[in-house]
């Protein structure tokens, strides 16, 4: 039996398809079946695409699990980890996703690694536990390290427990004039 379900997953409406299970609700998805996710940006870019070695899906608690070898290849963002889950309010409304054990998501310019990372929509918080790193890469780059770091999406801020910063080369080099006086 195939379960579709809408859900947002910050702002990208997603549309979970080929998650079948045998005889019913929250029953594990067998290994021959396809394990895929297949998100709906809006009709704007590429789909994203979840996989994993296994899904399960259970309607009645509002939860799908994916286990094992986790891939989330968005336009945006890779990101890997050894379990996704998605929590539900209602049936529609996606209250909080959690990646667990070796959590890395990349992008062209930045790396983001941890052990365990929870986003609350509500909140537009991301919090990042268990030897947290987030790095950019080129001449801006830098790194913030800590064993919890949280960042508010909408805010545009972020805090660090206990923290490291390392900062780029000449960050606090006096800038060079540029003309003759």
């Amino acid at each position: 039996m195939t379960k579709r379900l809408l859900f947002l997953l910050a702002g990208v409406t997603m549309t979970v398809s080929h998650v079948r299970s045998q005889g019913g609700e929250g029953k594990a998805v067998p290994a021959a079946v396809e394990k895929s996710v297949v998100a709906d940006g809006g009709g704007q870019g590429r789909e994203a695409v979840i996989t994993a070695e296994r899904i399960e899906f259970d309607n009645k608690e509002g939860i799908i699990l994916f286990d094992e070898n986790v891939l989330v290849d968005d336009e945006q963002f890779i990101m890997r980890s050894e379990r996704l889950l998605v929590f539900l309010e209602g049936t529609n409304d996606v209250h909080q996703i959690m990646a667990v054990g070796r959590v890395v998501i990349t992008n062209e310019n930045r790396t983001a690694s941890c052990d365990k990372a929870v986003y609350t929509k509500k909140d537009g918080q991301i919090v990042m536990t268990g030897n947290a790193l987030l790095m950019r890469h080129g001449e801006q780059g830098g790194e913030i390290t800590g064993n919890r770091i949280t960042f508010w999406l909408d805010d545009e801020r972020m805090e660090v427990s206990p923290g490291r910063v390392v900062l780029p080369p000449g960050t606090f080099k006096k800038a060079e004039k540029s003309f003759m006086p």
